[in-house]
């Protein structure tokens, strides 16, 4: 496949649960999934940014395998984390907006329903893993409900930091709402990072999974003075010239290397596989998406190409670079290969295991990748659908049923609409993506009776019924 990303950026890219057991063997290997929030396609060094320092991310992608075609399954938080833990579309989970959503009562189309929380039914990566004799933890944003919902019952040993939430109110201590307990000014990406430091060093003789999802860089953008006061001094060829964004992308990188240097003072690095992802693209005008159109919130590539690097000691060759489209269903079915053992019993992923693309020894099976996003983003999208196909993206949008055509080896950053000069390429692929839908279930938003263009735009915010427990 011809690369679609070749072109050049635009900037130039608690508590801690220990368990005592045998040592660890060097067939099951463990596992750190780093998720940052809200991170753009560009906003390191290894993918093309001149301006944010990013040392530890950059050499983790001279270590791994840098990919340059990583997709989030949504635009937005909740439908990716449910895709990373299930393996499974979001339109099949019912999880298609962040939880508990928005409401848009005189809006043209009335959204999908959501479920309180990532379904009970559905199998989480952490349950197999346990089973197989890992210690589990996640460390971080949730977002996937409370109550029966969260981490704790789903196979993870130890949440710290997980609740229904999708942010605090402050990235210093205290956090306020929801609370978290740390010392008062305290970092919130550094109380993360000493917390996944504790589950490491716990947890040095068996093999583990730490789940990492960092708060950072969502809002509210908020950073360390001193990193902050560098950036002020620092030349940005974008004019963005936002230093507290940068700092924050800085702080990322600094847990990256805060756990690469335990690991390696463990004796650990060499059988421990990383990964680092995005939940979804970089939010507009402050975000670096390395010239790709819109950001959060869109099905464009700016709001759902991810930056990715996987480091697995022994098999990705160093500094290598992929090419092939992925998804983040694929994690789910990779990381169970990678630790030699079988997924629950009834359980079935959408994904695909990425090991042949990781050992550079063959590609995938499946032809194409899809999206179902049926609501209104907080960013301006309406309603709206996509698949890609090698180098074809179609996006259907569902107010008005238009669609829209990319070639993205020729135009990456989706400028030039063809769907008009290539009806029947763009007829095909409309008609894939209506079979997919119905192939996982997938709600579709409604005719809204009480529609108002007036007041379409009106926004509510329902309450999450676990707010109390906040």
């Amino acid at each position: 496949m011809k690369s679609s990303a070749s072109f050049v950026l635009m900037l130039a890219a608690a508590a801690v649960v220990g368990h005592p057991v045998a040592a660890q063997s060097a067939e099951k290997p463990n596992v750190i999934f780093i998720l940052v929030d809200d991170m753009g396609y560009a906003d390191v060094g290894a993918y093309g940014n001149p301006y944010h320092r990013t040392p530890n991310i950059d050499r983790l992608a001279a270590q791994g395998m840098r990919f340059l075609n990583a997709y989030a399954a949504a635009p937005n938080c909740s439908p990716t984390r449910a895709s990373i833990l299930t393996g499974k579309w979001p339109a099949r989970v019912r999880i298609t907006q962040y939880l508990p959503g928005n409401l848009l009562p005189y809006a043209k189309l009335r959204q999908a329903e959501l479920p309180d929380g990532l379904p009970l039914s559905e199998t989480v990566l952490a349950q197999p893993l346990k089973a197989g004799g890992y210690a589990t933890a996640s460390i971080g944003k949730w977002h996937l409900g409370g109550g029966e919902y969260l981490p704790e019952h789903r196979g993870f040993d130890l949440n710290f930091g997980g609740g229904w939430w999708g942010h605090h109110s402050h990235m210093f201590a205290p956090y306020g709402k929801p609370p978290l307990a740390a010392p008062v000014g305290e970092y919130l990406t550094d109380r993360l990072t000493v917390e996944s430091l504790k589950f490491i060093d716990a947890n040095r003789d068996r093999p583990f999974f730490l789940y990492l999802p960092l708060y950072a860089v969502h809002s509210p953008i908020e950073a360390k003075k001193e990193v902050m006061a560098h950036y002020q001094k620092r030349w940005d060829p974008s004019g963005r010239n936002n230093a507290a964004y940068a700092a924050m992308v800085e702080g990322v990188d600094e847990c990256v290397g805060r756990l690469m240097r335990r690991l390696g003072e463990l004796g650990l690095e060499d059988r421990t596989v990383v990964f680092f992802f995005s939940d979804n693209g970089g939010v507009e005008g402050r975000a670096f998406n390395g010239g790709l159109r819109r950001g959060k919130g869109w099905l464009y590539e700016g709001g759902i190409r991810e930056p990715l690097i996987v480091k697995w000691p022994g098999v990705t060759q160093p500094g290598s670079v992929c090419d092939t489209p992925v998804s983040s269903v694929d994690f789910y079915p990779t990381i169970l290969e990678m630790t030699g053992l079988a997924d629950a019993p009834g359980h079935t992923p959408d994904g695909e295991s990425l090991v042949p693309l990781l050992r550079q020894e063959g590609g995938l099976a499946r032809d194409a990748l899809y999206w179902h996003y049926p609501h209104y983003s907080n960013a301006g999208s309406p309603p709206c659908g996509a698949i890609r196909m090698g180098d074809w993206k179609l996006i259907e949008f569902f107010e008005d049923g238009r669609l829209e055509l990319y070639n993205l080896a020729r135009d990456p950053g989706e400028r030039r609409n063809l769907s008009r000069r290539l009806p029947k390429r763009t007829g095909a692929l409309h008609r894939k993506l209506v079979e997919w839908r119905k192939s996982v279930g997938a709600v579709m938003p409604a005719a809204n009776p009480d529609y108002d263009p007036a007041r379409a735009k009106e926004k509510r915010w329902p309450k999450a019924r676990w707010d109390k427990q906040s």
